[in-house]
């Protein structure tokens, strides 16, 4: 192995370890205490020394945030590779249950994305946090709507406020569109809810009652299905 290949190879495992420190400190801490100087201090390095692998506090984040996309969507598409074929119903299920577990097992990253926002902070302009929570957006999209056709797609209502909205690159038609992000919004919500322990009382069930909002929510979806002429 090359001087330089053991050289990539160190800086990447401390770059990983600084991550991982980062989340800890963004959880220990909460958003608005999260400083370098803690991150520094449970890695064993001085802030100088953090600035030899991120330039400073926002970039840090910023790679925290892209980081923390990538892996939800890696879940999320993993779910929806494995039940391509299957019933759309399955499919939504299995999406939005791996985009749970993933939740579950990466609290600090969740928080990050969706929790209380750090105090100053703004994702820098250069990064690819947007190709990276597009990813997500995407492998969602292809499970929620499974099956239907563009026409069917195109007959979804939209409300008449909605008709200057700026879709970007959003590939579907607006009333789909804002019919896919308010299904987010309800599975976000329930996540972030039990995330917080806000489920009270079935704090203790949340698979189980996850599973079971999540099944009257894909019914919706083939009730909106079902009224565009499926």
């Amino acid at each position: 192995m090359s001087v330089s290949s053991v050289r990539d190879r160190r800086r990447a495992e401390t770059v990983a370890e600084i991550k991982e420190a980062a989340l800890r400190e963004l959880l220990d801490a909460g958003p608005g205490g999260f400083s370098l100087r803690g991150v520094a201090r449970a890695v064993g390095m001085t802030v100088q020394s953090l600035y030899h692998y991120f330039a400073n506090r926002d970039a840090l984040l910023t790679a925290l945030v892209v980081d923390a996309h990538h892996s939800a969507a890696d879940a999320v598409q993993a779910a929806a590779d494995t039940t391509r074929g299957r019933h759309p119903h399955e499919r939504r299920l299995a999406a939005c249950q791996a985009f749970r577990e993933w939740a579950l097992a990466n609290r600090p990253a969740f928080l990050l994305l969706y929790g209380t926002p750090v105090p100053g902070f703004t994702p820098l302009a250069e990064s690819d946090v947007g190709q990276a929570a597009w990813r997500l957006g995407q492998s969602f999209a292809e499970v929620v709507f499974d099956g239907w056709t563009p026409a069917q797609l195109a007959a979804v209502p939209a409300a008449p406020g909605l008709i200057e909205a700026d879709l970007g690159k959003m590939a579907l038609p607006l009333g789909a569109a804002a019919l896919f992000i308010e299904l987010r919004a309800r599975m976000h919500g329930l996540v972030a809810l039990e995330i917080v322990g806000h489920l009270h009382p079935f704090n203790e069930h949340g698979a189980a009652f996850f599973e079971a909002a999540i099944n009257r929510m894909s019914a919706d979806v083939d009730a909106v299905q079902r009224d565009t002429g499926r």
